[in-house]
């Protein structure tokens, strides 16, 4: 397997320190200092290794959120929603992915509006990926907190992994997917015994070289072999009506999906697999 080369300056660590994580201990590098992290999920202390943060948010503060996500404009997918920068806000109480009606649904094809952002810069190569979401108090809406590999790194390998795609009242759908030079797919669909939608639930995967296993609520509920993800992967938050969602009700006016905070957790014992950064 061939990674990647690190992509690293004295302009990439000022970036890191301008979101608030370098003093957290973001690299394994020479030259560098880094300090582990004391609050590890629940997952992870079950893991052997040396865990630190690489990356995080709790979306409290506009000016940052801009410099670390971008709002992403996108009309396309197999849904029936166009995603707008608008549809999304921060707040004290995190970030809202607004849902809302398409006034210039011109076409008929998406009467729904909602929110979609991605990491402006940030990629990583294997490691912890972990959100609190709240999902949309609505059927047929699609609340995602997924991955994808980048053009800039992914050579002839593209891929999709789904941490969560959370749908009312209680399904997690969870995906680890190869998109090219073929399709892979392998998925799972957890119903927790409980609403998603009364309240604020944890998220989360831990991608290695050779596994994916991911949790809900802290409690594993699918593990796969990786057979296909081995380049950096940047992150995204979306949300969507759309019909593989389920039946929507025709009014989805007031409802957002809530992310009150995300963590990105790098193992520093492996070594070659560094935090890409673009340059």
């Amino acid at each position: 397997m061939t990674q990647p080369p690190a992509r690293f300056s004295r302009r990439s660590f000022l970036s890191l320190a301008g979101f608030g994580v370098a003093s957290a201990g973001l690299l394994a590098r020479p030259g560098l200092a880094y300090a582990l992290c004391s609050d590890l999920p629940a997952p992870l202390r079950r893991e052997d290794g040396k865990w630190q943060l690489s990356f995080s948010d709790n979306f409290t503060d506009n000016a940052g959120f801009d410099a670390r996500w971008v709002r992403v404009n996108d009309s396309g997918g197999e849904t029936k929603t166009v995603r707008l920068p608008g549809n999304v806000t921060i707040s004290g109480g995190g970030m809202s992915l607004k849902l809302g009606r398409n006034a210039r649904n011109i076409d008929g094809k998406r009467p729904f509006t909602g929110g979609y952002v991605r990491t402006r810069d940030f990629r990583q190569c294997y490691g912890y990926f972990e959100c609190e979401m709240r999902i949309a108090n609505e059927p047929g809406v699609n609340n995602a907190f997924w991955l994808t590999s980048v053009r800039e790194t992914e050579g002839d390998t593209r891929f999709e992994l789904d941490v969560a795609e959370a749908k009312y009242p209680n399904a997690v759908q969870v995906t680890a997917r190869r998109w090219l030079p073929d399709r892979e797919v392998f998925s799972k669909t957890y119903r927790p015994r409980l609403k998603l939608a009364d309240a604020f639930h944890r998220y989360g995967m831990l991608w290695s070289e050779d596994r994916f296993q991911f949790f809900f609520d802290d409690k594993k509920i699918y593990e796969v072999d990786n057979t296909f993800a081995h380049t950096p992967a940047q992150v995204l938050f979306s949300n969507a009506v759309a019909a593989f969602a389920g039946r929507d009700d025709g009014d989805v006016d007031g409802a957002a999906t809530s992310i009150r905070n995300i963590r990105v957790f790098q193992n520093i014992e492996w070594q070659n697999v560094p935090i890409w950064r673009c340059s």
